[in-house]
């Protein structure tokens, strides 16, 4: 018979001590967002489960791989701070957490859960369409835009977002901004598109966009801006959906013996530690994460307590950090009427 993982097992995996393991899981003591959800991957990878207390409810929590979460690019670390920060949250609220991979990973555990967090839904959710069907309590941080009828959801105000992030482009002089966007289909990267193309068009402007599947990461974002670059009128700015497409736009903008920002701006949608810390630093909008977390957990709470659905959606905007890849204004010309 294989011996039953041990805690000490789930802290080797995940290279911290078994005490920091023990507070990751209680939230007794402070555990960074990246610790804490490293120690969780290493408990599903072992089948390690923590024993609760009596009347601790139990919720799950899917921690996809971040090119499968939408909006979310092969090596960003977006992802890894949104979700640490809903485990915090989930935690500090006296909930027992257990976080899974694949849907087939929560139908083995589906009877040990009392309700279900799912974060950034794509277009028309398998995850989403399961719990729902099998009468699991779910709330989700962004909504499917498939499914009208489910209710129980926060969302950051993409929409606001992105026109901030753009009109900043346009305000720094730039008259050709070209959007690289992930191909996925949901609420996060639609809104992205439809508002660049939206306001591009009513200003007279050229639609510059290239979609990349998400997986494809930085060496995506840097082929897309080439293809871009080497047009005869090329872009003088970069809006990206993802981190690691905006370091791959400047890697391509400097492979062409051009500057950022002097010749071309760069500006992604979500900050990270990614954006903070390139090579040139990263104009983004700053999610403050623990508002979110905050909110979406007193909505799962609300949830389990069967209280009417919202009528009304909490949408959070963002701030617009400056940093020095926009750290310039050249008045460009007027678009032609």
């Amino acid at each position: 018979m294989t011996e039953r993982p041990r805690l000490r097992d789930v802290a080797a995996l995940a290279g911290v001590s078994p005490t920091t393991a023990s507070h990751a899981f209680s939230g007794h003591r402070p555990v960074s967002p990246a610790t804490k959800a490293a120690v969780l991957k290493a408990a599903f990878d072992l089948g390690f489960v923590m024993e609760r207390d009596a009347g601790q409810r139990t919720v799950g929590l899917l921690l996809r791989p971040p090119e499968a979460i939408p909006g979310f690019a092969s090596g960003s670390d977006a992802f890894t701070s949104v979700a640490g920060a809903v485990l915090v949250a989930l935690l500090g609220a006296g909930f027992s957490v257990s976080s899974f991979l694949t849907l087939d990973d929560i139908g083995a555990q589906v009877g040990r859960l009392d309700a279900f967090v799912l974060l950034h839904p794509r277009r028309g959710d398998e995850v989403l369409r399961a719990l729902v069907q099998r009468g699991i309590p779910t709330v989700t941080l962004d909504r499917d835009p498939d499914d009208e009828e489910f209710a129980w959801w926060i969302s950051a105000d993409h929409v606001a977002n992105a026109r901030t992030l753009l009109e900043h482009l346009l305000e720094r002089g730039a008259r050709r901004p070209a959007l690289i966007v992930g191909s996925t289909r949901n609420t996060y990267l639609e809104s992205i598109a439809g508002v660049y193309i939206q306001e591009m068009r009513s200003r007279g402007l050229p639609v510059l966009v290239r979609e990349l599947e998400p997986v494809r990461g930085q060496q995506g974002g840097a082929a897309a801006a080439e293809s871009l670059l080497r047009t005869p009128t090329p872009p003088d700015a970069f809006l990206t959906s993802s981190d690691v497409f905006a370091v791959g736009a400047i890697e391509a903008v400097q492979a062409r013996g051009l500057r950022v920002p002097d010749d071309v701006l760069v500006a992604n949608m979500m900050d990270s530690v990614i954006a903070e810390r390139a090579v040139v630093p990263i104009t983004a909008m700053k999610a403050n994460l623990q508002v979110w977390a905050s909110q979406l957990t007193r909505l799962l709470e609300r949830r389990l307590n069967s209280a009417a659905p919202l009528t009304s959606h909490l949408r959070l905007e963002f701030d617009l950090v400056e940093r020095a890849s926009t750290g310039r204004r050249r008045p460009g010309p007027e678009p032609a009427s």
